[in-house]
């Protein structure tokens, strides 16, 4: 009874995180994007996800319980200012193949690593705007 109890109580946030990961991507195309923030005590990468939605980015941490986003960016704040390789100790610390955006705006000194199709979406996303919009 009690390994069953314990099994249970391990395995339900395990499940939860699937969930969760199916629901965002319910809601709009989901990648891969982890982020770090200036100004902030620890100075790693985090793992996320991301997903746009209407005039926003929301950016959602990978292992979290949370629906709610994290960080969201929005497209008239946000400015993508150089795009390069990781260098060798990010890269460890990213999924392979990702590249590392620098971003400026309301968002200056974060950045943002993804892959370069994604990085093709999220640029032209930033570069795009509503007619007669911001």
């Amino acid at each position: 009874m009690a390994v069953g109890l314990l099994a249970a109580v391990l395995l339900i946030p395990v499940v939860w995180l699937i969930v969760r990961r199916r629901w965002l991507a319910g809601r709009g195309r989901v990648f891969e994007c982890s982020l770090r923030r200036s100004g902030t005590t620890s100075s790693g990468w985090t793992l996320g996800v991301a997903r746009f939605r209407d005039e926003d980015l929301e950016w959602y941490r990978v292992f979290s319980l949370s629906l709610r986003p994290k960080v969201v960016f929005h497209r008239h704040e946000t400015r993508v200012l150089r795009v390069r390789t990781p260098e060798p100790g990010e890269a460890a610390e990213l999924y392979d193949g990702h590249v590392v955006t620098e971003l400026g705006g309301a968002h200056e000194g974060t950045m943002l690593a993804m892959d370069r199709q994604d990085l093709t979406a999220f640029s032209s996303w930033t570069e795009a705007g509503r007619p007669g919009g911001p």
